[in-house]
């Protein structure tokens, strides 16, 4: 893996990181007597909906089911890569348009009112997609981004 590479891997792993541990951290916070107005914070990154959020000490998190497990996917993703063999970039690209082709149509599907989705369908969507996007971010960067000249 390039520097380069290594640097935008750690920073997404890092990102996404930050991101559930803040949201854990508010829904334990809030659990414990802070103000609900915590939550307004996490709308930069998701909707919120209590209702599509999982549950923590009795408490939604701030961050939706389908948005958790997409930054719990993004992170296992980075640590995946140095697990699983490598992929091509387009290899790579392929993977993730299979992978968000599930959470697209239960979005869409819901947005439109066909039916109402689950957490655990929205975690699974989310995961999938989060984890496809990990994949694909690297050799994305390498292939495209930062070569040497």
């Amino acid at each position: 893996m390039k520097r380069d590479s290594a640097i935008v891997a750690a920073l997404l792993a890092a990102i996404s990181t930050g991101i559930l541990s803040a949201s854990v951290f508010c829904t334990w916070a809030i659990a414990h007597g802070a103000s609900m107005r915590w939550r307004a914070l996490f709308r930069l990154f998701c909707h919120g909906i209590p209702e599509r959020c999982f549950v923590l000490w009795h408490v939604p998190m701030p961050i939706c089911a389908r948005c958790t497990a997409i930054y719990a996917g993004l992170a296992l993703a980075i640590a995946a890569y140095f697990l699983l063999p490598r992929l091509t970039e387009a290899a790579a690209r392929v993977v993730l348009a299979i992978a968000v082709l599930p959470l697209a149509i239960d979005g869409l599907t819901q947005l439109v009112r066909l039916r109402e989705s689950t957490n655990a369908l929205r975690a699974g969507t989310g995961l999938a997609a989060g984890m496809a996007f990990g994949l694909w971010a690297i050799p994305a960067v390498e292939t495209h981004v930062f070569t040497d000249s």
